[in-house]
């Protein structure tokens, strides 16, 4: 059947989303409808996704006060995978080709096809078996991804005036780091036996007393977040994020020495080192144990393990842009824009166990491989040994982090006390099982969002087509990746 020409122009045109004559309300939203509909491409993960709102389900539909409403989120679950929310990150239980689902509620005749959307069997028997045994594999963005949903912790070039005296970038005592305004940071090359490091602390100012800076864990606290009661403005309660991505200018002198990018996680350190030389960049992976000595526990560090080594273009003098991330237990490299080590080195994330490998791997041990620690006080770090390089435009970027509820800590304490960071080793899990014909759709701003883990799943006839770009408002128009 021939569509007519206004559907063909909607497909194009798309919808709007929060119009209602008010800039603030919501941006407008190019949509492509045809895509899904015409079957030309299917509903994949990461996409951002369009579709009527499916929480009144057996309350008269996609309605909100009588009024249609559309959300927009990003599809994350795909039918018939168990999904899992742990540590801000999310695993996958997929059912293998051929195989059965894991449930046959979709099968049931006496099932109303409506009710599967909340019918996610939250928290089953079987799901959470299958991801205590290790049977779920981490998700991991591609770097298109990662760019799209990653979130400022700090720009070096615009920094707080009351914390003039706190800087967060800072060389180590008695290194060859030079600060200009400590906006950007010279190494003037000479010759050394151990590589001289910016130290990258998190540091806030007291609320009470002298000022002082203190340092605490990055977080997934987002100031718009907060809401206004009694003329004070409240926040939800913070997750630690672990998950970074580190970038720079580096201006290299000479083709000579090596330059380090470093991100800490838990009881790891993670560092690509480049060869100025060859241009060479490679990658490792420093594990620390809990040593006990003279009544106190202090981690020390293991032997620095190689992960990976790809040629760069990051050789002899130049001007280059350079990103390390650690996301999803994946290490990404970026150099002026190129994927030396293509969508990244992967391994085994820590905080889970791994496969059948590690499938009789006591509590006890695999909790000791959760963070945080104090390395987590230098989350990220700049080093040069025997390189005249100058280093600006330093942005640390954190993940999207997925909580267990929207508006509350996964752990329930106050994390900026050490105190409490043993309760990370404890950390409870979400499950959720995705129907056939249905999708998990979480939305980015995770600390505030109202998606699927509170109103379920999207069913494929309330889907309407794939975001494509913001047209208006125009200061915010550009590509939805």
């Amino acid at each position: 059947m021939k569509r007519p020409l206004a559907w063909m122009l909607a497909a194009v045109l798309g919808a709007s989303l929060g119009c209602d004559n008010n800039v603030s309300s919501g941006d407008r939203v190019l949509v492509s409808k045809c895509t899904y509909e015409t079957g030309i491409r299917q509903p994949q993960r990461y996409d951002v996704v369009v579709f009527k709102y499916p929480g009144n389900h057996g309350q008269g539909g996609p309605f909100e006060a009588n009024t249609p409403k559309n959300y927009i989120k990003r599809l994350l679950g795909l039918p018939g995978e168990l999904i899992a929310i742990f540590f801000g990150r999310l695993f996958h239980f997929a059912t293998p080709p051929g195989a059965p689902f894991p449930y046959q509620d979709h099968t049931d005749p006496n099932q109303s096809p409506k009710s599967l959307i909340t019918k996610t069997r939250e928290n089953d028997d079987l799901s959470r078996k299958l991801f205590e045994a290790g049977s779920f594999k981490i998700l991991r963005k591609p770097p298109s991804v990662m760019m799209a949903m990653r979130r400022i912790v700090y720009d070096n070039d615009f920094q707080a005036k009351d914390m003039a005296e706190f800087p967060r970038w800072a060389p180590t005592k008695d290194c060859g780091w030079k600060g200009d305004k400590q906006l950007s940071f010279s190494h003037a090359g000479a010759m050394a036996e151990q590589v001289d490091w910016l130290r990258y602390q998190h540091l806030v100012r007291a609320e009470k007393g002298p000022p002082v800076g203190k340092r605490e864990l990055i977080t997934d606290f987002m100031g718009y977040n907060g809401v206004w009661l009694d003329g004070v403005q409240q926040f939800q309660g913070a997750n630690w994020v672990g998950d970074l991505m580190l970038e720079c200018h580096v201006d290299a002198l000479k083709g000579e020495g090596e330059f380090w990018l470093e991100l800490s996680k838990g009881i790891h350190r993670f560092q690509a080192r480049w060869d100025l030389g060859s241009g060479v960049c490679t990658l490792f992976k420093t594990e620390y144990k809990e040593v006990n000595e003279n009544g106190t526990t202090e981690l020390k560090p293991m032997p620095r393990v190689e992960l990976d080594s790809k040629p760069t273009k990051l050789r002899g003098p130049g001007t280059y842009q350079v990103r390390f991330a650690n996301i999803d237990a994946r290490l990404t490299v970026w150099v002026d824009h190129e994927l030396p080590f293509g969508d990244g080195k992967d391994y085994p994330p820590p905080e889970v166990k791994n496969g059948a490998e590690e499938k009789d791997l006591d509590e006890i041990d695999l909790q000791k491989r959760r963070g945080p620690t104090d390395n987590d006080l230098e989350p990220a770090s700049i080093g040069a040994k025997g390189a005249a390089v100058q280093v600006g435009h330093v942005k640390l970027w954190r993940d999207t982090y997925y909580g267990l509820k929207a508006g509350e800590s996964d752990v329930g304490v106050d994390i900026t006390n050490p105190g409490n960071w043993d309760q990370f080793r404890k950390m409870n899990f979400k499950t959720l099982y995705v129907q056939p014909g249905h999708y998990l759709c979480l939305g980015d701003n995770s600390q505030a969002s109202s998606d699927g883990r509170d109103w379920g799943l999207v069913p494929d006839r309330l889907m309407l087509g794939r975001a494509l770009m913001v047209y208006y408002p125009f200061h915010r128009a550009g590509p939805i990746r």
